[in-house]
């Protein structure tokens, strides 16, 4: 816009000089000199002006072979085109393009750059698809496949695995002593002696409703005086009981520990207990899955479809960033994209001609002439600038021409 303003200037001042100095032209020889040089750039300003703009409209109204980028459009699309295609980006160079630039290179390049945005669109793009499956269906398909999938289930092998894993681990015996504690409070808290002394009478009754030839009466009668006395008792040998289960060299701590070893054991080894635990176990599993098994799935999708989603795209970015590291999956990705690409390297070379044939091709003439216009305003000032200088040198070399002759 400077240079404009500038350009606009020297002709505007050539103009006024050339008109001003022309009554005295004759009058002295700077005079002389001073209307040929204002003169002259004058003629060399503003035919640069009038040549320039003829290109992007029609200077003074006048219509012929004027605004010559509106009347050329097609001309200029076409001519664009052919310079995208044929010279900046051939099917040659696009081959080369491919080959040379490691598509493995570029994607882990990518994949870093835009790490989260594309976590982002991978996410919303999982959860759309999730959010257009029907209930119905999706439940139809989770619990054919979960209830082909429960009686292929080695339940015992799980149990057996869970149970050597707890056997081995480090701090078993704290859990252990916090598991026995918790027993221990449970048993203190729930055998008062009001529970103990319901659970008591409610033996003696079934005992006299079914004892054998009534000598259950008479032992009744025997001890029925001492009804309080036992039921302390009983309850003193459930808190002895609770109190040892938190001593690691107890009895009870060591009968439950060989049959923990026992059940192991036979987890491992009998074969035929095993089947029939797995089809026990499978059985109940599919007992619960038909009669709460769809309310629980779909609450579980809707509450946690979106955080799905997320998992997804998380395991899909780590799984192509693990893929990029890899140099042998590197090079097969690299074969496999190229085997892909190069064969419809005409396709995109088509396209890439379309694409800028469709762009080009929104902007009818005038507003092509006027992008080109602001684009290369400053490169017009500068010519227009320099069509004033030489008109005025010429001017000013042919009016000493004529002096000296």
């Amino acid at each position: 816009m400077r240079k404009k303003t500038m350009a606009d200037g020297i002709l505007g001042i050539s103009i006024a000089a050339a008109l001003a100095s022309a009554p005295f032209q004759e009058s002295s020889l700077a005079a002389g000199a001073l209307f040929h040089l204002s003169f002259a750039a004058s003629v060399g300003g503003f035919a640069d002006w009038f040549g320039v703009t003829s290109l992007f409209r029609k200077p003074l109204g006048v219509p012929f072979r004027t605004s010559l980028i509106s009347k050329s459009r097609d001309k200029i699309v076409a001519m664009a085109r052919d310079m995208v295609t044929e010279e900046i980006l051939s099917e040659r160079r696009l081959k080369r393009l491919l080959v040379n630039h490691v598509p493995s290179a570029v994607v882990e390049r990518w994949l870093k750059e835009h790490r989260q945005e594309l976590s982002r669109i991978l996410t919303d793009g999982l959860e759309a698809a999730f959010s257009s499956l029907h209930e119905e269906w999706l439940w139809q398909m989770a619990g054919k496949s979960l209830s082909a999938l429960l009686p292929a289930i080695d339940w015992a092998a799980i149990l057996a695995s869970v149970m050597l894993s707890f056997k081995k681990y480090e701090k078993k015996e704290a859990l252990s002593e916090a598991l026995a504690e918790e027993v221990r409070h449970f048993l203190q808290d729930e055998f008062t002696l009001e529970e103990i002394g319901h659970i008591y009478h409610a033996a003696w009754d079934h005992y006299e409703a079914h004892g054998p030839l009534h000598f259950h009466r008479l032992f009744r009668k025997a001890v029925k005086d001492r009804d309080e006395e036992f039921i302390k008792g009983i309850q003193k040998k459930i808190f002895d009981l609770a109190d040892t289960l938190t001593h690691e060299d107890s009895e009870v701590r060591k009968a439950l520990g060989e049959k923990y070893d026992r059940l192991l054991e036979r987890l491992s080894t009998d074969s035929p207990w095993k089947q029939e635990l797995n089809r026990k176990i499978s059985h109940m599993a599919e007992t619960v899955l038909e009669e709460k098994g769809k309310d629980f799935f779909l609450e579980a999708w809707r509450v946690h479809h979106e955080e799905l989603a997320g998992l997804l795209a998380e395991k899909i970015l780590l799984y192509a960033e693990n893929m990029m590291e890899d140099e042998g999956k590197r090079r097969r990705f690299d074969a496999w994209l190229l085997s892909m690409a190069l064969p419809h390297v005409k396709e995109i070379h088509e396209a890439v001609s379309s694409v800028v044939e469709k762009k080009l091709s929104q902007y009818d003439g005038s507003a092509m002439a006027r992008l080109a216009e602001e684009a290369a305003s400053e490169e017009v000032a500068a010519i227009r600038m320099n069509g004033s200088l030489f008109g005025a040198l010429l001017g000013l070399a042919f009016f000493a021409a004529g002096v000296m002759i």
